[in-house]
């Protein structure tokens, strides 16, 4: 009987197996159907464009050599970010029924070019002016002084200053232009402004009330209504007296227009500049570094994020503390660690005091040099000053200070110092952490010294180079001697010792027309300029076109502290790109500044197409269609190709 009912109950559970067991199955596949059913399109969506049969240099390789890193023929892009590179096969794997698939037709595709030093927002806008006289005019009214003597300089300002006295319009400054000096010489109104030719007490006994500001570049002279004026713009007390960086005339040709007539016309600011990162765009850049002082420029940059406006990205250098500010150290103080703070479109990479020196002659250097261009040595950053003061509780407050604007060598090595000193007085402040703030500097006008580079890349700086720079110190080799030479812009010692390098420039190409970027950057392969197309400068520092094109691709994204996000073409990173109308990698050299972006893509968007590839492509056309000059305008001066192309 016993082992009759075990039976019967071994039977039932059986069956009750049966018909529970199948459950085990059917339950995860109907759950996992609902999940994909409640999963929202944009999550599984197919990639919304493919870029095909091209010859894609993705750059990931961020070695300080020339190797260029992987080549693909394929790139997915679903929003504003890649999702897959690879063979023609691997990615057209993903292709959906709404996936726009673009052939590239063997064309070249990079990164998104970077300019790690430019002023857009400055030349744009003077740009607008010269178109604008009237609104211009409203806040300054330029008054150009001649004159061959101190006598004759004094007395053509008094003479300017009766002609126009019932001119002037409430708020106008009067802006009194002295003769300037060509090149190397020093001009009468240089040697008028140093020499105390005229001072601010005669300044104000000959105008108490109209501000008035004087300058032969880049000295300068204010009265103290001007002063007082300045100061009231930024509601700081009338009595301060301001210490600037390098230069008043370039804080006051930034700003009076824009924090004084924008201040009213931010609407207006923001489509000028807008309209100039176009431009921009159709260079082939779609990320640029910039300091900003004047504080509507910054306000117009947030008003075209805000409107989803901005064509390309800006990681900028918070520079107010410079230009506004008696208290500079309790002001950088105050800006707290800002760097990476901001959105994709705009963010700051840390706070500046714009520069550590001025411009040559007047630059901080160890170099020999006649005692008329000694004797004019500007070395903001020397021990002690108000300068070496904020640089330093900057650096004491754990913010990414950046030294910016650097001409000479040894304003570079107080700034070192200065490292040295805080990692000193704060050892939890380490070189570990000095190295991860990579800390940059720009231009390359005449440093590093050899000497330099090793205790710079044991810091882990980045440098930024700008060629034009490069065409200011052969004009001065005549002065200092050509035993300076391999202080120009050492590209190729600074990679060899350790030291990342990226590549800067101004292009100011806002009326549609200019030359290509690589017109403007082969000097760093010829090592020529305009003013010495016949001798090159230190020709053993010159490098080939794969180590310039990582100096302004995959370099550049570490200046601007988004490595992981912009520099190459891999999945996850941004989808910017340029389409380029040659092959850059294998036209002859002195065909390169004939190559140009054909389509310039930021974020997964097209916002430059040029009119002959939007036919061969089939995307509209859009953006700025630029007139490309060819002639290698500050290199070998050679002109190259057909001069304009529409």
């Amino acid at each position: 009987m016993r082992h009759l009912t075990e039976a019967r109950t071994i039977l039932i559970v059986r069956r009750w197996m049966l018909l529970i067991f199948p459950l085990f199955f059917l339950v995860p596949a109907l759950r996992a159907q609902r999940t994909l059913q409640n999963v929202p399109a944009e999550l599984v969506r197919y990639p919304d464009m493919i870029l095909y049969n091209g010859k894609i240099a993705t750059m990931n390789d961020a070695s300080l050599t020339a190797a260029q890193g992987r080549t693909v023929q394929a790139i997915a892009i679903g929003g504003d970010r890649i999702l897959f590179i690879g063979s023609n096969d691997e990615v057209m794997h993903y292709a959906g029924p709404e996936t726009r698939e673009i052939d590239l037709k063997g064309r070249t595709v990079v990164p998104g070019l970077m300019n790690t030093h430019t002023h857009i927002h400055d030349h744009a806008l003077w740009l607008w002016a010269l178109g604008h006289p009237q609104e211009s005019d409203s806040v300054m009214k330029r008054i150009s002084v001649s004159g061959s003597n101190f006598d004759e300089l004094t007395k053509g300002i008094e003479f300017a200053m009766k002609q126009n006295r019932d001119k002037f319009s409430p708020g106008q400054w009067a802006w009194i232009a002295l003769p300037e000096g060509k090149g190397t010489a020093v001009g009468i109104g240089f040697q008028y402004l140093v020499n105390r030719g005229i001072t601010r007490e005669q300044l104000d006994k000959l105008e108490p009330k109209i501000p008035m500001f004087v300058h032969a570049n880049p000295k300068w002279l204010l009265n103290t209504a001007a002063r007082d004026a300045f100061l009231r713009m930024y509601e700081l007390p009338p009595t301060a007296e301001l210490e600037l960086g390098a230069d008043l005339n370039s804080t006051f040709r930034r700003s009076l227009m824009v924090d004084g007539y924008f201040r009213y016309h931010l609407d207006e600011l923001a489509d000028i500049v807008g309209n100039a990162l176009n431009y921009q765009a159709a260079l082939g850049f779609t990320t640029f570094s910039s300091h900003i002082e004047p504080l509507r420029v910054h306000d117009a940059y947030q008003k075209l994020v805000r409107s989803g406006r901005m064509p390309i990205r800006l990681a900028y250098a918070d520079g107010n503390c410079e230009q506004m500010q008696p208290d500079k150290a309790g002001c950088v103080l105050r800006k707290n660690d800002i760097a990476g703070q901001g959105d994709k479109f705009f963010w700051s990479v840390g706070v500046t005091l714009r520069t550590i020196d001025a411009e040559v002659p007047e630059f901080c250097s160890t170099m020999e040099m006649p005692k008329e261009y000694k004797d004019r040595e500007r070395c903001i950053l020397s021990p002690g000053s108000v300068m070496a003061k904020a640089a330093k509780v900057a650096l004491l407050s754990r913010q990414r200070f950046i030294p910016n604007h650097s001409s000479g060598d040894k304003g570079m090595d107080y700034f070192m110092d200065i490292v040295d000193e805080v990692m000193k007085e704060d050892p939890t402040i380490t070189l570990d952490y000095i190295r991860s703030l990579r800390i940059s500097a720009d231009h390359c006008t005449f440093y590093p010294r050899k000497a330099q580079i090793p205790r710079m890349a044991k810091l882990g700086m980045i440098l930024s180079c700008g060629p034009s720079y490069l065409s200011l110190d052969a004009r001065w080799l005549g002065v200092f001697g050509e035993k300076y030479a391999d202080r120009a812009a050492p590209i190729k010692s600074m990679l060899s010792g350790g030291l990342m390098v990226t590549a800067e420039g101004e292009f100011d190409v806002e009326t549609g027309e200019g030359p290509t970027v690589l017109a403007q950057y082969m000097p760093y392969i010829t090592r020529r300029t305009p003013n010495r197309s016949d001798k090159p400068i230190a020709p053993e520092e010159a490098i080939d076109r794969i180590t310039l094109l990582k100096m302004m691709t995959v370099w550049p994204s570490y200046y601007v502290l988004k490595e992981n996000e912009l520099g190459t073409l891999e999945p996850g990173k941004f989808a910017d790109l340029v389409v380029f109308n040659k092959d850059y990698f294998t036209v002859p050299e002195s065909e390169l500044p004939t190559v140009y972006p054909v389509m310039t893509m930021v974020g997964g968007k097209p916002v430059v197409v040029r009119e002959e590839y939007a036919a061969e492509s089939s995307l509209p056309a859009a953006g700025p269609q630029m007139k490309f000059l060819f002639k290698d305008e500050i290199g070998s001066g050679a002109d190259i190709g057909p001069r304009p192309v529409k």
